[in-house]
């Protein structure tokens, strides 16, 4: 019985959206520069990190605060350029 109500609890997980000082700050933690994991307003389960050719660390680094925060982790994992 108390495993079915943990359960139904974590599936009404009330999203917020952080204070980019907050956001600067773990970009700061995880060697990223400020501007670089951002959340939109709109869709506050969401967390975007924007930055080009993320090493593992960095990555895993912002995967771990999101996930502890019920957050799904949004990136770009490579980006080719084409002269056509």
């Amino acid at each position: 019985m108390a495993a079915a109500l943990c359960f139904a609890a974590s599936a009404c997980v009330t999203y917020r959206v952080y204070p980019e000082e907050e956001l600067a700050a773990v970009a700061r933690r995880c060697g990223l520069a400020q501007g670089e994991v951002f959340q939109d307003p709109e869709e506050p389960r969401f967390l975007f990190l924007f930055a080009v050719a993320p090493s593992p660390e960095e990555l895993g680094c912002v995967r771990r605060w999101s996930r502890r925060r019920h957050m799904h982790l949004a990136y770009i994992d490579s980006v080719q350029w084409s002269d056509e």
